[in-house]
């Protein structure tokens, strides 16, 4: 997946996002915010097995920020099932040295547009 945006890339997670991954996700500060499953130190184990996971998952729901070539954050939906089975949760996380540049705005506004059209969705949601 791809999508190129004004202030950054959102695309599919690649093989050597392990570095920059790692590098900007161990932060005390990205995981005071985010789901009990990003974990705090965030390692290279955690980089890799992440890697793993989601480079191999069907459908594609995780994708990465991209500044500048580098991997600087994450974004992707969780599609529910059942009666939510035409809902997605959204979530994302960004570098600390790229906030306050409006990254993650057109980012989330990008990929709930994909997702609502490649999944036929009719809500998406974030929980606080």
């Amino acid at each position: 997946m791809l999508l190129e945006l004004e202030t950054c890339t959102v695309r599919s997670w690649e093989a050597g996002d392990l570095a920059s991954l790692v590098a900007h996700a161990n932060n005390r500060r990205i995981w005071e915010n985010l789901r009990d499953r990003f974990p705090y130190p965030y390692t290279r184990r955690d980089g890799q097995a992440f890697l793993q996971r989601v480079r191999g998952a069907w459908p594609e729901t995780t994708f990465a920020i991209d500044v500048d070539g580098l991997a600087v954050g994450g974004i992707g939906f969780v599609l529910q099932a059942d009666v939510e089975r035409v809902s997605a949760e959204i979530g994302y996380w960004l570098g600390e040295t790229f906030w306050g540049r409006g990254i993650c705005s057109e980012a989330l506004a990008a990929v709930t547009r994909y997702a609502i059209d490649e999944h036929g969705l009719t809500r998406v949601f974030a929980l606080p």
